[in-house]
């Protein structure tokens, strides 16, 4: 199995004024709304079988861009792929929240930081877990996964059986493609890692 995993469009809360966002539902920016179709486009010669996103609408509607070039993929929302829920951070600006201990405690050791009435980085893995447990039994050959940074970064700790304070080492960028071979015994080999290539403006 080939996954293609997506990180959805840009938003308001990613640029400028950039404030958390977790599961707060910010929709794409128009910029986020061109990057989308720019994925589409570079994915259309890929016969998907299957697109799963988190139900917040900057992952869907990016993901309804990419099912615009695939007349034949299922388009399906996928629980385990929301974002992490960053509880009373949401809305606020970093510097808001990360000052003093807390800063660097978030950029060493993230893992180990309870962000309050949140989820824990622990609790995302899980769910992630169980996401590729499923993946592992099915036998589509091309799947798409549109998440969120956040979340994505875990996906790639999990991946790569790092420990979650590498947290920081899997950023990519909104509208980026990462892609992973995907075996049936669990095992992956990175091919592309948050590629945007296919972006018109970055």
């Amino acid at each position: 199995m080939i996954i293609y995993i997506i990180r959805h469009g840009e938003t308001a809360f990613n640029v400028g004024d950039i404030r958390v966002r977790g599961r707060t539902d910010v929709p794409l920016s128009e910029l986020g709304i061109k990057h989308a179709d720019e994925v589409g486009k570079a994915l259309s010669e890929i016969p998907i079988d299957v697109i799963y996103y988190s139900k917040l609408s900057r992952a869907a509607d990016t993901a309804k861009a990419i099912k615009r070039y695939q007349e034949d993929a299922k388009i399906l929302e996928e629980p385990f792929l929301m974002d992490i829920s960053f509880g009373d951070w949401e809305g606020k600006r970093g510097d808001e929240i990360f000052v003093g201990e807390l800063e660097e405690k978030w950029f060493n050791n993230p893992h180990d930081v309870l962000i309050p009435n949140g989820e824990t980085f622990y609790q995302v893995l899980d769910r992630i877990h169980r996401l590729f447990l499923r993946l592992r039994e099915q036998k589509e050959e091309n799947v798409v996964l549109v998440s969120h940074g956040a979340a994505i970064n875990l996906i790639f700790v999990y991946l790569t059986e790092n420990h979650p304070s590498h947290y920081w080492n899997f950023y990519v960028k909104p509208c980026s493609i990462s892609r992973i071979k995907f075996y049936s015994n669990g095992k992956m080999h990175i091919i592309k890692f948050n590629e945007t290539n296919h972006l018109s403006e970055k």
